[in-house]
């Protein structure tokens, strides 16, 4: 990927020209833009690792565990979602992760191979599975030229389309972030006839993004200078074209956007817009920068505008504009003259692909310099795309490591992706004059079997690190969080100002002999069983530090009994089906209470064993793009 590329360049770039102090957190609504830096969500917080208080640590209490399908009000409901002081949270003054995948099947692509979609469609299956791994998020990619395909006409259809997305994450507790997504522009540039390619040039896929009616090449050369999908005259023009505005046609994007946002105003489902994926940079940075800082600019004034009768505005993520087709230009950051100062309600989203494409860096590293270049400019990071697409032991390593370091900087991001068709651009090669389809397989969070495009499942190697155990939402500000992905063994710590907020804990593992909770600052802990394990809520009880540590060997010992939590341990089932921001809770054990230790874990539990992953056929080599 293009920013794995160019990541020590921008980096350098951005610290220099953004120092630490810049930008001041003010107001509440704005309609900025360009804010600092790359786009997303979820939270950043440098804060050392508070142990937690004596006095919030000497109490033993029980766990209650839920039976039957409960709707608590406070358990998955899906509350707005704004920034603070560099952080995602919701509307009751939690921290919130949002961690999950991307899903692209609502994306227009390039169909290159007619026997092979381009895409497939989400099923409720899919939806389920993603709930049982502990999604909180999803990014779902949504193309201009679907929203728009006949100029100044919305396709209210297509948006219905997305609504009922929307609505199918919500009603298993999952937020949606709507990505405008393209790759190269356009699905209406590819090369038609690759003999007419000059020597060192060659053929173009055609990718997603814009309409056609909104697609200006004047009639250049679609042919790769250098291979990457972005290198043609023909996408170079054509990007110049829209960030000039020749036409009106950036103005319709605009306008576009505008749409969306009126469509989804006031729904806390939605965690937010991520404004455009990738952008290119198209001409030298300096020349780009005040048109692509006019672009953000006026498209988060016109998604204000829609929003401004709603009871709070959604969260926008942006991007750095990316030098993918012409590294020599540099990279394009959002300038803090766009947001007049104001950076409420944004989040940047930096894709990190070190030791997944690029390898200048180590992925490690590359968090680093993010979390360094959006603490200067005053914003929180959500990782929008990261990723790997084989599960050789080495790929499986880095991606554990990966998780390790998210935790550590206390991020949430999305996946790249849930599944890819073989007929997606990104599967599909030019070969000997004409488009191919791949026989390896597709390997995702789901693996597609190629060319046939048959299903062959979760990849567990994969859906285990997204899925690892976290805090969905964690009252104050979280200072730590460490998870294991072989044993569950799982350790929350946070502080809070207020007592009575409730922590929200997802873990895939099950209440297993000799497994427990020890929690500090504490009290009515609840299991809740689901598929794919557990949701765990606590309260907390003084203001002060809290703990919450479960995993193997953890409060085995005896503790002395208490009075069993305010928490109903067996709701009733409600009569009318949930909302979507109040998902049914399926439960599969019948109720009873287990001991919560305070005391220091006896050493030598044997572990959980680490989930089976599932074979999978590795590509050869790394991909050439990602989303």
């Amino acid at each position: 990927m293009a920013l794995a590329r160019t990541a020590v360049q921008v980096f350098r770039r951005a610290r220099s020209r953004f120092p630490l102090d810049a930008l001041p957190v003010r107001g509440t609504r704005h309609l900025s833009v360009g804010k600092a830096l790359a786009v997303s969500t979820v939270l950043i917080m440098a804060i050392s690792s508070a142990s937690v208080s004596q006095s919030g640590a000497d109490q033993a209490s029980e766990v209650g565990v839920a039976d039957g399908p409960v709707t608590p009000n406070h358990l998955l409901e899906l509350l707005p979602l704004q920034t603070l002081d560099r952080r995602i949270v919701d509307a009751a003054g939690r921290d919130v992760l949002l961690r999950g995948a991307n899903v692209n099947s609502l994306g227009e692509y390039w169909q290159a191979a007619p026997s092979v979609p381009a895409n497939t469609a989400v099923t409720a299956a899919d939806w389920d599975e993603m709930a049982a791994r502990g999604f909180s998020v999803v990014r779902l990619l949504i193309t201009w030229s679907r929203v728009e395909p006949t100029r100044g006409v919305i396709d209210q259809n297509y948006l219905d389309e997305v609504d009922r997305h929307v609505q199918e994450a919500a009603s298993r507790g999952i937020y949606t972030v709507i990505d405008m997504h393209q790759d190269a522009y356009s699905a209406f540039i590819s090369t038609t006839d690759p003999a007419s390619c000059p020597a060192g040039t060659t053929p173009a896929k055609g990718w997603d993004g814009a309409p056609a009616w909104a697609t200006l090449t004047d009639g250049l050369s679609t042919c790769l200078r250098n291979g990457d999908r972005n290198s043609s005259p023909a996408v170079e023009r054509a990007w110049n074209n829209f960030y000039d505005d020749v036409d009106g046609i950036r103005t319709n994007f605009t306008q576009a956007w505008a749409e969306v946002a009126a469509r989804f105003a006031g729904r806390p489902e939605v965690a937010g817009y991520d404004l455009l994926n990738e952008p290119e940079v198209s001409r030298p940075a300096a020349q780009l920068q005040p048109l692509y800082d006019d672009l953000l600019a006026d498209t988060i004034r016109a998604i204000r505008a829609a929003e401004a009768t709603a009871p709070f505005d959604h969260i926008v993520f942006v991007e750095p504009a990316l030098p993918a087709g012409d590294l020599s230009r540099g990279l394009v950051i959002p300038s803090p003259a766009a947001l007049d100062g104001d950076v409420s309600n944004i989040s940047a989203s930096v894709h990190n692909y070190m030791e997944a494409i690029g390898d200048q860096l180590t992925l490690e590293a590359m968090n680093d310099l993010i979390e360094s270049l959006t603490a200067g400019l005053g914003v929180p990071n959500w990782g929008g795309e990261y990723g790997f697409w084989n599960t050789e032991p080495a790929t499986l390593a880095a991606a554990r490591r990966y998780a390790a370091d998210e935790d550590a900087h206390l991020w949430g991001g999305a996946w790249w992706q849930w599944r890819q068709s073989c007929g997606d651009p990104h599967s599909v090669q030019w070969s000997n004059g004409e488009v191919v389809v791949p026989d390896d397989d597709s390997v995702h969070l789901n693996i597609t079997s190629c060319p046939d495009n048959s299903d062959l499942g979760p990849n567990d190697a994969f859906l285990d690190v997204v899925g690892r155990g976290y805090p969905r939402a964690a009252p104050g500000r979280l200072t730590s969080v460490t998870s294991d992905i072989a044993t569950g063994h799982l350790v929350v710590r946070g502080t809070t100002t207020d007592a009575g907020g409730t922590l929200v804990v997802w873990t895939p593992t099950t209440a297993n002999p000799g497994d427990g909770i020890k929690t500090g600052g504490l009290i009515e802990v609840t299991e809740y069983p689901v598929p794919g394990g557990r949701i765990i809520t606590a309260v907390v009880r003084d203001p002060g530090d809290y703990l919450l540590e479960l995993g193997p060997g953890i409060g085995s010992e005896p503790t002395p009994s208490v009075p069993a939590p305010s928490t109903p341990s067996t709701p009733s089932t409600p009569s009318t089906p949930p909302s979507p921001t109040h998902p049914t809770i399926p439960a599969n054990t019948t109720p009873t209470t287990r001991p919560v230790s305070h005391q220091t874990a006896p050493s030598g539990q044997p572990p959980h064993p680490a989930p089976t992953a599932r074979p999978a056929q590795p590509r050869s080599g790394s991909p050439d793009y990602t989303g």
